[in-house]
């Protein structure tokens, strides 16, 4: 597997929001992307002074032609874009704890990069080691489809008492991966962006959960989600080379403390929800 940084037109930076949504990623020529196989983790880059790293993704597909009977995509400019390829990813990371220059990332990578390239390969473990720590963990945990054993124990259970649980038992190895990506999209199409219970529209903290509890991927059905802000005690940092940084450079208040105000604006509402999908189908069970 290796690693590639996808550039992002600065004049269409909603393209990164549309291909987030949809889980894909259209272009026009095959060229730079042809190597791209499932598992290839992709960093998409927004070109332009004062913009950079937006998303830390895996690839899901290789590159393919898209067909009359493909998804339609979103783009702003879809009608005279001239897309013919895609791949598609799921969505790991938007945490983005330090985003360099382009010159800064040459350095960090230890190579240069084609600036004009719509795609740049790395393939060295340690430079992709560096891409990786420029992003938080996703934050949402959930099971993903790994072989498990099973492991009969002894048969000398305890004796059979009314309200216990008789059922043949094993013990299962249970695989767990950070992300569900699909499902929280779906939740933020379907609330917004915003927190059901506090309004929050901060989307770096808000994460997909389940009413139901999770019982294969059935269970990933709007009806059976909502989409809440993570505490703000859970809410990492904006960090810059290690150091806490307490506003952004245009004043702005930073990430925690935007949560830290709508959480208190939240206190003084009621309990019912802020924010609820739209479409019947996709409200609350």
């Amino acid at each position: 597997m290796t690693s590639w940084i996808v550039k992002i037109n600065e004049k269409t930076p909603q393209h990164w929001d549309y291909a987030r949504d949809d889980g894909f990623w259209d272009v026009r020529s095959p060229s730079y992307f042809k190597k791209i196989v499932p598992g290839d983790d992709i960093y998409f880059w927004i070109t332009g002074q004062g913009n950079g790293f937006v998303a830390y993704a895996r690839a899901t597909s290789g590159l393919y032609e898209i067909t009359p009977s493909a998804p339609p995509a979103h783009w702003s400019d879809g009608r005279t874009g001239g897309y013919t390829h895609r791949f598609e990813f799921d969505t790991i990371s938007e945490d983005v704890v330090s985003s360099p220059t382009w010159a800064q990332l040459q350095k960090l990578l230890g190579r240069d990069l084609a600036a004009q390239a719509g795609a740049n390969q790395v393939s060295d473990p340690s430079a992709e080691s560096r891409l990786r720590s420029l992003f938080g963990p996703e934050a949402d945990l959930a099971f993903t489809h790994f072989p498990v054993v099973d492991v009969e124990l002894p048969a000398s259970l305890p004796t059979y008492e009314k309200g216990d649980d008789v059922r043949t038992r094993a013990q299962r190895a249970i695989a767990v991966r950070y992300g569900q990506p699909k499902f929280r999209r779906a939740l933020l199409a379907a609330y917004e962006r915003r927190c059901a219970v506090t309004g929050c529209d901060v989307e770096a903290v808000l994460e997909a959960a389940h009413i139901d509890r999770y019982f294969g991927e059935h269970s990933n059905h709007v009806a059976n989600g909502l989409l809440l802000r993570r505490p703000p005690h859970l809410v990492r940092p904006a960090t810059v080379d290690g150091a806490q940084r307490p506003h952004h450079r245009s004043g702005s208040p930073t990430r925690g403390q935007r949560v830290r105000r709508t959480g208190r604006q939240a206190a003084s509402r009621t309990e019912k929800l802020r924010s609820s999908p739209g479409r019947c189908g996709a409200r609350p069970a």
